[in-house]
């Protein structure tokens, strides 16, 4: 298969050497055979008297001209069909009415109907059909005389009748009519192949453009999943070890518990990322784990009671009315991490900050508030706030940011129910 494989696309390749090896040969084989006998044969009185060698080129000038342009047919169909519309005209004026390339007047049409343009193939067609008919026309019509070959030369033969005319133009016609049906059903079936090729490479470019953005959409979620991991886990140990570091001296048992909290901080965050890598690296082998909720708030908010900052938390009077989409509560889970994160680098040493949770019959909202004096215009404009946005308007949420009138920073979340 390979084999006919690589010949097949040669052939698609050099399509004027791959017809030429073809033609050319079966030239020189009516050429060898048929330009000596053919002189014999009966030509239009037009050409009496003619030497033989004369008839001979106007035989072997007819045969070439139908053969020959054979060549570049899938290259120029349009001029090919010319050529050979050129040499007929030349049969049907000088020379004989039986040529042994006259077939390649068929192949022309079905090549013109297969390969040119639709006005290409309509007007050969026509010009065949009228071919046929004058074809016809000067048998029934035209004396013809004998060749110097024959055993009468220069013998005048009557005209054959309208009888004999309509016996040969009805089976050429038929035959014209077969070859351009013929070349129909070719162009009908290329067309499709082609529509098909074109869809498929469409599809392809689409599904690469498809991974591409998905692709693309991991990198951020991965992106925004380590921010939150490494500001968070950062943050807490950074504060841990400052406390430490003055309760070393006074009180060794509060700086042993700090160096504790500071381990544990740092091996979570470290498993985490190992987890999140893992899935990038091999996903069935991949450890996982279950992502936070809104029910592992209350932790997160002790962890960052031990880091030095002093937050209240409340859940509003409220029962949820429908389930949340998948990986929503996720989302708002790193909305708080964030915020209270941003709360402990940016808002003074003695800030406290509020964290309210409410379920409402829309949707749920989180709500962080601080007292803090920090430069919240500068301080809460980085990537933070950036990925809590990016993360509320994938699940079709608001989310609003800002500094409050008096002083301090709040942010609000929320998002919808689930549809149904």
């Amino acid at each position: 298969m390979k084999f006919f494989d690589r010949l097949t696309r040669w052939w698609r390749t050099h399509p004027r050497l791959a017809d030429g090896l073809i033609i050319l040969p079966l030239l020189g084989l009516i050429l060898l055979s048929s330009s000596g006998s053919m002189v014999s044969a009966a030509y239009p009185v037009t050409v009496y008297h003619w030497p033989p060698w004369a008839l001979s080129l106007v035989l072997v000038s007819i045969i070439v001209l139908h053969m020959a342009p054979w060549i570049f047919r899938r290259t120029n169909p349009v001029g090919s069909a010319a050529v050979v519309v050129v040499g007929s005209l030349i049969q049907l004026v000088f020379g004989p009415d039986l040529v042994p390339s006259m077939f390649m007047v068929l192949l022309t049409v079905q090549n013109l109907a297969h390969r040119a343009p639709r006005w290409a193939s309509i007007g050969g067609f026509v010009t065949a059909l009228v071919g046929a008919v004058l074809y016809a026309a000067e048998i029934s019509f035209l004396p013809h005389f004998t060749g110097p070959g024959s055993y009468s030369p220069g013998e005048i033969l009557s005209p054959m009748g309208w009888l004999a005319g309509a016996v040969t133009s009805i089976p050429v016609i038929a035959l014209v009519v077969l070859a351009w049906a013929i070349g129909n059903i070719q162009r009908t079936r290329r067309i499709r192949m082609e529509t098909l090729q074109t869809r498929a490479a469409q599809l392809a470019v689409e599904a690469r453009q498809e991974r591409e953005l998905a692709a693309a959409d991991e990198r951020n979620r991965i992106a925004r999943e380590l921010h939150d991991i490494v500001a968070h886990s950062l943050q807490v140990i950074i504060s841990q070890a400052d406390g430490g570091r003055y309760a070393a001296k006074a009180t060794p048992e509060v700086a042993a518990r700090t160096l504790e909290t500071i381990s544990g901080t740092g091996r979570d965050a470290l498993g985490q990322m190992r987890r999140l890598l893992g899935v990038l690296r091999d996903t069935d082998a991949a450890e996982t784990t279950p992502q936070p909720t809104l029910a592992d708030v209350p932790e997160l908010i002790d962890t960052m009671r031990l880091a030095g900052l002093e937050v209240a938390y409340t859940e509003a009077a409220g029962r949820p009315a429908r389930s949340l989409a998948d990986g929503a509560e996720l989302v708002l889970y790193r909305i708080v991490q964030e915020a209270l994160t941003n709360v402990a680098r940016h808002a003074g040493t003695a800030a406290r900050a509020t964290v309210v949770l409410a379920w409402q019959d829309s949707g749920v909202s989180v709500t962080i508030e601080d007292d803090g004096t920090g430069d919240t215009e500068t301080d809460h404009a980085g990537q933070g706030l950036v990925g809590m946005r990016e993360r509320t308007a994938l699940y079709d949420g608001t989310f609003t940011a800002g500094p409050k009138p008096d002083r301090g920073f709040r942010v609000h979340a929320q998002l919808p129910y689930e549809n149904g």
